[in-house]
């Protein structure tokens, strides 16, 4: 599949990011769909721009999905192609950044531990189940192993 095949798009929920090829959740999917205020949790405490560190926030999320997807098959493109131009993935990546998020707010980003127990706890539980789950125009997850 090439690139004048994939039609990702962008809307209040999820930005498209065509320099990566990823998804990324917007700061409005963060307070309507989550229930948290980042702008309003740095207002009196910010030393960046809240638009930085929000944006810098949900680039870690996308980065943190994608990199668990890209984990359990090879062929990372063909992944990040059907993420981008099927529609049944597009939800399951959302709630899976919204459960990353609201895991990340609680714990911190473990892949930053210095413990090879915490990184391997990383990924939210509910994340991982939600990319478990069988697409059905697919009839395999995004985390099959095997040629998709």
């Amino acid at each position: 599949m090439n690139d004048k095949t994939c039609r990702p798009y962008s809307d209040d929920y999820l930005f498209y990011d065509e320099n990566t090829n990823h998804y990324v959740l917007t700061e409005k999917a963060l307070i309507e769909n989550v229930g948290v205020n980042l702008r309003a949790r740095m207002a009196e405490t910010a030393l960046v721009s809240p638009d930085t560190a929000i944006r810098s926030f949900t680039r870690t999320v996308s980065d943190m999905i994608y990199q668990f997807i890209h984990e359990h098959n090879v062929h990372n493109e063909r992944q990040d192609c059907l993420i981008a131009t099927v529609p049944e993935l597009r939800p399951i990546i959302q709630k899976a950044m919204e459960y990353q998020a609201v895991y990340v707010l609680n714990v911190g980003n473990l892949y930053l531990s210095i413990k090879p127990e915490e990184r391997a706890v990383a990924i939210d539980y509910l994340a991982q189940s939600i990319l478990g789950n069988t697409v059905p125009s697919l009839g395999v997850s995004i985390l099959y192993s095997g040629v998709i």
